[in-house]
């Protein structure tokens, strides 16, 4: 029965899929959605995995210092990719310092956040003073910074 499974798979051009150990970062203790995630909270540990499986997974403790799991993260199961994302440094209803620049000309006001954010991200906050909805990119200081092509 296997040996005809097999002449199957070659007749029809598809190769068995090879398996290969990798070393894969795992939690020590499970790890739930919004936790930050810690080097103390991470190990390493070998699995086997199919060819082009190895890259569904996270590889190196280094890339999740200080990012946030976006789901359940069980103990000693490898981390998916997908799993963890940037914290979210603007939340939605939270009042966040709005900076527009340009030149030398730098104007400040502060919103309420409507969207939430990471680093990078461009999200819409309603100005407190007037009441308009505008766009801007979340900083690093989880200020909004409006200006240069944004509205």
């Amino acid at each position: 029965m296997l040996t005809r499974a097999l002449a199957l798979l070659v007749l029809f051009g598809a190769a068995p899929a090879c398996a290969a150990e990798a070393e894969l970062v795992v939690p020590v203790r499970t790890i739930y959605p919004g936790d930050v995630i810690s080097a103390a909270s991470l190990s390493m540990r070998a699995f086997d995995l199919r060819d082009g499986q190895g890259a569904a997974f996270v590889r190196l403790p280094d890339t999740l210092e200080g990012k946030v799991a976006r789901r359940t993260l069980l103990a000693n199961q490898p981390i998916p990719v997908q799993g963890i994302e940037e914290p979210r440094l603007a939340l939605v209803g939270r009042q966040v310092r709005v900076e527009f620049r340009e030149g030398g000309l730098v104007i400040t006001t502060f919103g309420s956040v409507l969207q939430a954010g990471s680093l990078g991200d461009t999200i819409s906050v309603r100005v407190l003073d007037g009441g308009r909805t505008i766009f801007g990119v979340v900083q690093r200081d989880g200020s909004v910074r409006v200006g240069e092509g944004q509205s």
